[in-house]
């Protein structure tokens, strides 16, 4: 039964009336600078060689299946990573090198030199963001200065190919990184390398709890996700039908660490309510079970993305249990973050 309470309210005062404008006003403001979803993609499918390319690279969610196409027409951008104290710095790891912008995408340039060529990653220091650290096929770079220069960094990395790179949100300089070897830690600004996970596994992706900074999630091309809770130094393997799945990408819930997710090709979607003791497949509603990557949302508790191999991106408010899509038919997502609005 539903109860209505009829008791009178005082009357507000003339500057309890102006609290109430001042906070009506601010509100959209302070909703507009909520983090926004970034991709970058190409349009693949159906492309004929020779064709004008459909506006691929860097696009923004604007929600209703909108997508914002920013930048150049570019088939190949691997990741993004924004300076967390200055929105208008964005860095892109391109097939051609690491392209920058100072103006929140009014103009970019490219700057790396002829040596780096097929970027896989790309991650500022949000301790210290005039440092920022590249991953490719080759090895590792970095720059300290906003990539005015750039210096190769493979010091102890037995086999170079670098698929993925992230950087400890907690400390300036330790950073990990997914090779076709294992996972490597350097603590000293990469002027180092540790070998610290399973040798000889090709790792693909790796994520940063927000709320618990000693737990990591890595992605794994035939083994299934690798999971740390002593923030990388080990690595453990959870077992059942997830332990040979081909990961692509993983996600952990920035509201909860205990819920995570992976990203496989073949079979889908796989969540995990527990920490990673437990992983169940997600899937109906999803028009293929072969995907890219995944995300979630850095402003709505439980919301999680997930995008297609050209079937589109999709989101889910119930943990995977059903999907809703966004739109982005026909294309390849990269990467996905979520990023301030400019």
């Amino acid at each position: 039964m539903k109860i209505i309470m009829t008791t009178r309210r005082p009357e507000r005062t003339p500057m309890q009336n102006f609290g109430l404008l001042l906070i009506f006003i601010s509100f959209p403001a302070m909703a507009q600078n909520q983090p926004q979803l970034y991709a970058s993609l190409v349009k693949s499918k159906g492309y004929v060689v020779g064709s004008k390319l459909a506006a691929s690279g860097l696009h923004r969610y604007d929600g209703n299946q909108t997508w914002t196409h920013l930048g150049w027409n570019t088939p190949r951008v691997s990741a993004i990573s924004c300076d967390p104290e200055n929105a208008d710095i964005i860095f892109l790891a391109c097939g051609n090198g690491a392209v920058c912008t100072l103006d929140g995408g009014k103009s970019w340039r490219v700057t790396t030199d002829w040596r780096v060529t097929e970027t896989q990653d790309i991650c500022v220091d949000p301790n210290a963001p005039q440092d920022v650290y590249l991953a490719t096929a080759y090895g590792v770079w970095q720059t300290k200065n906003r990539g005015e220069t750039w210096t190769e960094s493979n010091a102890g990395i037995a086999k170079r190919y670098t698929q993925a790179l992230k950087v400890d949100r907690t400390q300036a300089g330790r950073v990990l990184i997914g090779t076709e070897d294992g996972i490597y830690l350097s603590t000293d600004g990469v002027t180092s390398w540790d070998l610290v996970g399973p040798k000889e596994v090709t790792v693909l992706d790796l994520d940063q709890s927000q709320t618990s900074s000693s737990i990591w999630l890595a992605a794994t091309q035939d083994q299934g996700v690798l999971l740390s809770n002593d923030n990388g130094k080990t690595w453990q393997a959870p077992k059942g039908n997830i332990a040979k799945a081909a990961i692509y990408a993983v996600a952990i819930d920035p509201f909860n660490a205990q819920n995570l997710a992976a990203a496989s090709w073949d079979a889908g979607m796989f969540v995990s309510i527990d920490g990673g003791k437990s992983w169940q497949q997600r899937n109906a509603g999803l028009p293929v079970r072969h995907l890219y990557e995944t995300v979630f949302d850095a402003n709505q508790a439980g919301r999680l993305w997930v995008a297609t191999f050209e079937e589109g991106v999709f989101y889910s408010d119930d943990f995977g249990r059903t999907w809703q899509d966004a739109g982005m038919h026909g294309a390849i997502v990269f990467d996905m973050v979520f990023m301030h609005r400019k």
